[in-house]
């Protein structure tokens, strides 16, 4: 059988040759000096070096001599700066002194491409960086010496574990210095994608237990007492209105509950405390949320804030039991969240209270 003709062109990846300019501008007249290994880095002089450093924000300062850049810095100026490398052989010489220099110059040149001014927590010391911060990222029209960073920066491998509840920390200590929190995924290709992760409260538009009528209760109660065990729960033959549209699917003349709101109901009527295992359950629900299941969108819950036939679901939840332990199946699944138009959501306990950390695809740019 014949394939499919393309009628698209595939993206052209970005190669990054070493020692050539992959910058659109025009090389100087007069060829940039070569850098000099100096202490812990390589010194750029003047005049190169003020330029650099004024509008780049790369390097730290040194005394009169200059600036002086990290290995990661000098690719950057390489391919943007027509910079030259200091001998033929230095990359591979720098890449046994540090494995990852290539991932972290390509994330460093891909968090720049936007046009915002990224720069390494190693060079702004005066600006307080989260824990594991590898940049912080200012907006292009800002700059760095008279405004506050906007977000932190983080990188990962796709392979890398995944730590949700570190996550989570790093993430809530940027909020708390009202920035945002960017991280970068990089794949074994060099190929980039970045998230930012924030922290959501979602809510809902319908009626909630506290809510209900003595009336409804009564109904509720006399319909349960009616129930019909199922192999994926309750069915509850009343033609009488349901009033709980949060719980529930209309089927067959009568209701249908999944396990997992028949027992979360029958605990409310009973007035029983909502035990651990249902206590996430019982905190989406009362917030006025609609829970369907997630399983064709890998995830727990799919989340709505309206009536089903209404709207479609905001969000996809995911706990912290069930979520992906890599960055390679994270991505996997935010991934499948937005391409339907959804927002994937990790819950966390912490504190004895539930938090809902929102993780979506970015791109530099955007801010």
């Amino acid at each position: 059988m014949a394939r499919h003709s393309r009628k698209f062109t595939p993206r052209q990846r970005t190669k990054r040759p070493l020692g050539v300019s992959i910058a659109a501008n025009a090389a100087p007249k007069v060829p940039h000096d070569t850098p000099i290994e100096y202490e812990s880095g390589w010194l750029i002089t003047p005049p190169l070096s003020a330029r650099l450093y004024q509008k780049s924000g790369l390097g730290v300062v040194t005394g009169e001599e200059g600036i002086v850049l990290s290995s990661m810095e000098v690719l950057f100026c390489n391919w943007h700066r027509h910079l030259p490398l200091p001998s033929e052989d230095w990359f591979e010489l720098e890449v046994e002194k540090d494995s990852d220099l290539l991932a972290k110059a390509v994330v460093f040149d891909t968090a720049r491409s936007g046009g915002e001014l990224v720069i390494p927590c190693d060079n702004v010391i005066e600006y307080q960086s989260s824990r594991g911060a590898f940049a912080l990222k200012w907006k292009r029209n800002q700059s760095q010496f008279k405004s506050e960073p906007i977000s932190h920066v983080r990188w990962f491998w796709t392979f890398e574990n995944l730590d949700w509840s570190e996550i989570f920390r790093w993430a809530d200590e940027v909020e708390k210095l009202n920035c945002k929190c960017d991280i970068f995924i990089i794949d074994e290709e060099m190929e980039v994608t970045m998230y930012r992760v924030s922290f959501i409260e979602p809510s809902g538009s319908q009626k909630v237990w506290d809510q209900l009528s003595v009336e409804e209760l009564d109904n509720i109660t006399r319909m349960w007492n009616s129930k019909i065990s199922t192999n994926s729960g309750y069915y509850l033959p009343s033609k009488q209105k349901w009033p709980l549209n949060s719980i529930g699917v209309e089927h067959l003349s009568g209701i249908n509950l999944r396990n997992e709101e028949g027992a979360w109901l029958e605990n409310m009527i009973k007035g029983e405390e909502i035990p651990r295992h249902s206590q996430l359950y019982d905190n989406l629900i009362t917030r006025g949320l609609i829970l369907r299941p997630g399983f064709k969108f890998g995830s727990k819950w799919r989340v709505y804030d309206d009536e089903v036939s209404k709207s479609h679901a905001p969000w996809l939840i995911q706990t912290e039991d069930e979520v992906a332990k890599t960055w390679e199946n994270a991505c996997l699944s935010i991934r499948l969240a937005e391409g339907v138009h959804k927002k994937w959501v990790c819950a966390l306990e912490k504190d004895s209270s539930w938090k809902f950390m929102q993780v979506e695809r970015w791109s530099p740019g955007k801010d």
